[in-house]
């Protein structure tokens, strides 16, 4: 097991979500920022620390959050992670930089979302990240282009995976990320957990052994 990886281990998904919530509300409230970045994944997961983080985060408008990744659909669509965070912040006092959908062209959408999180964020404080079965961060599918992409802080991924593209943020973003936090839960995920915590081949592990410091969430 990598030494950089710090777990929290949960007996339950309920519990793990609050272990969460309760680590974010403590980083936000010890920043001295006038503002505050973070990032947000995708699926059923990690909603119930939303939901936690919706109703115990004290100054909402101090909170800027950025979408990890998105399916390449419209934020209508029932896949769309976006159409979850808005769903749970659009009617706060936060703000939601949202990953826009052209219907033109995947890589332009990752340069102008790029362009957009460099414009409005100071400083990437935390990001919310789930682990795949296949070991997949963010849309870092194994043997995907985006893994190895070097410069870039979003790009186009094709996964064929319920949308053929995804605009996905890289390494090179999720590795400057001040604090990463790895949600991962649920029986369908042991064998994963035993694979990341083993120092395997994965992405998550990739992310892992490039930074100095990330936290692990879960109850397996």
């Amino acid at each position: 097991m990598s030494e950089s990886l710090i777990i929290y281990k949960a007996n339950n998904h309920l519990e793990a979500s609050s272990c969460l919530s309760n680590l974010l509300i403590s980083e936000i409230n010890k920043s001295k920022q006038d503002t505050f970045s973070i990032g947000l994944s995708g699926g059923s997961t990690p909603k119930i620390t939303y939901s936690l983080l919706r109703s115990d985060i004290k100054d909402l408008s101090k909170i800027i959050f950025w979408t990890v990744d998105e399916r390449w659909v419209s934020k209508d669509n029932d896949s769309s992670n976006q159409k979850l965070v808005n769903s749970i912040f659009s009617d706060s006092e936060a703000r939601i930089l949202e990953v826009e959908y052209s219907g033109v062209s995947a890589d332009e959408d990752a340069k102008k979302y790029s362009s957009k999180i460099t414009d409005n964020i100071k400083s990437f404080d935390t990001v919310i990240l789930g682990i795949g079965e296949d070991g997949h961060i963010a849309s870092l599918f194994p043997g995907t282009d985006a893994v190895n992409e070097k410069s870039a802080l979003y790009v186009s991924n094709e996964v064929n995976i319920l949308s053929k593209w995804r605009v996905t943020a890289t390494f090179q973003l999720l590795k400057e990320v001040k604090n990463v936090y790895l949600l991962v839960t649920g029986k369908s995920k042991n064998e994963i957990v035993k694979t990341i915590m083993n120092n395997g081949n994965t992405p998550a592990n990739k992310l892992i052994n490039e930074r100095n410091q990330t936290f692990l969430i879960t109850d397996q």
